[in-house]
């Protein structure tokens, strides 16, 4: 299947080549749109606003009074359907206090934690079993919140958000759940006079207490391979060398795994590191879509309407409507695939059986460490057990079974391949090829992440990428940048030695991205 690229629409390959005055375009809408959001969105009640996305005083998702015994990701139940076990879908814990539990939970992995980041811990009054803890770390000019609740005789960290949006904390809020409204509406001091909550209590933090865990430690970037044939080896091996340097290279954590198109075998450098999924946990969810409509559960053509709890920023135009508008699946698709739009993919999970449906579509194409944790949104927790996340290894698997026919029916999977061609939004990984071929691929980014898949089919060399980097530079061109130097050095490692390896490369504006957007 991989050796004919579906052929692209005229319309759709002539918008490709409009993509940068496209994006620039776009990121002047948005910020025109931003400009009015809070006077015309949060000001009508738009979305429910604060009530209608996480229902009344002291409730969380789906008007779920805080504490209760729902179970949400990281709880100590286990979820109904769950595709993941307790201990991958929670981080370490339990803890005695909630500066501890917060601390086991970030500082093995957030670089910069000690215990002197720890600026504050509150108590929630309207709820005794949550607490947040508040911290910044070294280096960093803006703090971590992370969310923790006593069960038992212990506590859990469960969920945390960067708190960097003083002047839209709703953003904020839709990945936070079933936290007791208290500790949300005092995020910011700047809004302490929209406070509709009693005032968290705040407590004595005991540093001297914490365990002692170190610096934040990551696995080591070396060069995996994996099936190689003989007559590959050695080019590729070439390849992993030039591609090792450019991670070490990188101001952050990166790695990437490829697998080639007709053999299977591949390679990469970290690809088992668990990475925040940003927007490529789209991808499963659309598979999951179009295994609903080869069962017949779904239609292209059948419409249904947004609700208040789908709402999220960041990509996409669905953020600036109110909630009760329909749309069919077919749009919805077409603005999660091609313009990121995260009220569109929260619909779509929504209407195909919520997050742990799409856990279990991804783990049957044989992603074992890709969790769909919490609602798509622009914003980034502090590590990855406390956010939606994957690994190169899951995306490439989840990339191949799409390309070879098998993640769903063919027909299927032909029209998935076709609708990341028409992506108007990710372009870094294309920019590392030759200007006549283009990848059929999915980006995403938040803030200090940088990933993007896809399935580049060219000929007799298809394959599939998936790059990946976190808690890297802020710049985006810096992440672009990575993701353009390991596309190029993938293609290279694909092609005939007798084939010119260093074709006519795609120009890159750098800063033309999903970040037009804010962020997926």
């Amino acid at each position: 299947m991989l050796k004919t690229p579906p052929p692209r629409r005229l319309t759709f390959r002539a918008r490709r080549r409009r993509r940068h005055w496209f994006a620039a375009l776009l990121a002047l809408a948005v910020i025109a749109a931003g400009a009015v959001y809070l006077t015309v969105y949060v000001a009508s009640g738009a979305w429910g606003g604060e009530e209608g996305r996480s229902g009344p005083s002291g409730s969380g998702e789906e008007g779920v009074p805080a504490g209760s015994e729902k179970n949400e990701p990281g709880s100590t139940a286990p979820r109904q359907g769950s595709s993941g076990s307790e201990s991958e879908a929670r981080p370490a814990g339990p803890a005695e206090t909630p500066e501890e539990a917060a601390y086991l939970a970030v500082a093995p992995e957030l670089p910069g934690v000690s215990p002197e980041s720890i600026t504050g811990v509150f108590r929630s009054t309207m709820d005794e079993n949550w607490a947040s803890v508040h911290l910044v770390p070294s280096g960093e000019d803006k703090p971590y919140v992370v969310f923790t609740r006593r069960e038992g005789d212990g506590w859990q960290a469960q969920r945390s958000i960067r708190i960097d949006e003083p002047d839209y904390p709703q953003n904020d809020l839709v990945a936070l759940g079933a936290i007791p409204k208290d500790l949300k509406d005092y995020l910011y001091p700047e809004n302490l006079f929209a406070a509709e909550a009693p005032e968290p209590r705040e407590e004595e933090v005991d540093r001297g207490a914490l365990p002692d865990v170190g610096p934040a430690e990551f696995s080591a970037p070396e060069p995996v391979t994996e099936g190689v044939p003989a007559a590959e080896r050695e080019k590729v091996e070439a390849a992993l060398d030039r591609a090792r340097g450019e991670i070490e290279d990188y101001g952050g954590v990166a790695g990437f795994y490829a697998q080639d198109g007709q053999g299977g075998w591949g390679y990469g450098v970290r690809p088992d590191e668990t990475f925040f999924s940003a927007s490529v946990i789209k991808v499963p969810v659309m598979v999951a879509v179009y295994r609903k409509i080869d069962q017949g559960e779904l239609s292209l053509s059948a419409s249904f309407e947004t609700q208040d709890d789908d709402w999220a920023a960041g990509a996409g135009w669905l953020q600036w409507d109110p909630p009760g508008k329909s749309h069919t699946v077919e749009d919805y698709l077409y603005m999660m695939m091609t313009q990121s739009d995260n009220v569109a993919t929260n619909a779509l999970i929504r209407k195909v059986g919520g997050m742990d449906h799409v856990n279990e579509v991804a783990r049957s194409l044989g992603a074992k460490n890709t969790l769909l944790y919490q609602k798509v949104s622009s914003e980034r927790a502090a590590v990855p057990v406390l956010d939606n996340r994957t690994t190169p290894r899951d995306m490439a698997m989840m990339m191949a079974s799409i390309a070879s026919g098998q993640a769903a029916s063919q027909a299927s999977c032909k029209d998935m391949i076709d609708l990341m061609y028409q992506n108007e939004l990710d372009w870094w990984l294309d920019a590392g090829l030759p200007a006549d071929v283009w990848a059929s691929n999915k980006g995403g980014w938040l803030f200090k992440v940088y990933d993007e898949v896809g399935i580049v089919q060219d000929g007799d060399n298809p394959y599939v990428v998936a790059i990946m980097s976190k808690y890297g530079p802020s710049d985006t061109n810096a992440g672009a940048a990575l993701i353009e130097e390991l596309s190029r050095t993938v293609w290279e490692a694909q092609q005939d030695d007798e084939e010119d390896k260093n074709g006519s490369e795609k120009g890159s504006d750098g800063d033309d991205s999903e970040g037009a957007s804010g962020g997926s």
